[in-house]
């Protein structure tokens, strides 16, 4: 079975614009209606991060922590903003980089037996060489 392993690296300022966006709609707002001016990530395998985050509607900070599974969360909600393909049935997991960001590995093992393959026809020589 064919397994496509993908590592998707976000900086710093793209992990805060992130977690501004997913705060903003976690809240009801609009998507630029909070702000993440710092974060740290804490913790070993199952990390959390710390932000501060800034709502712009009442000019509110407070410190959040954002679990494990909600930074899983977050980041593929920013991937599917950003236009990033990710597979609905795939692995997903987070790992801190050592530049402040975060690292996503995507695992996905493609199911290849349940493929119909009776359609396909023979390829030839010259198909087999390029000469198609």
């Amino acid at each position: 079975m064919p397994v496509e392993v993908r590592r998707i690296e976000f900086s710093e300022i793209e992990l805060r614009k992130a977690l501004a966006f997913y705060h903003a709609r976690s809240q009801g707002g609009a998507d630029n209606n909070a702000s993440v001016s710092g974060i740290k990530v804490m913790g070993g395998d199952e990390f959390n991060i710390v932000a501060k985050v800034s709502c712009i509607a009442n000019d509110e900070v407070s410190r959040k922590v954002f679990d494990h599974a909600t930074t899983i969360a977050v980041i593929v909600l920013y991937s599917k903003k950003a236009g990033i393909p990710l597979p609905r049935k795939a692995r997903k997991i987070v790992s801190p980089t050592q530049f402040g960001g975060i690292a996503l590995t995507v695992r996905y093992e493609h199911n290849v037996f349940n493929v119909n393959l009776s359609s396909l026809e023979p390829l030839t020589k010259g198909q087999l060489i390029g000469n198609a």
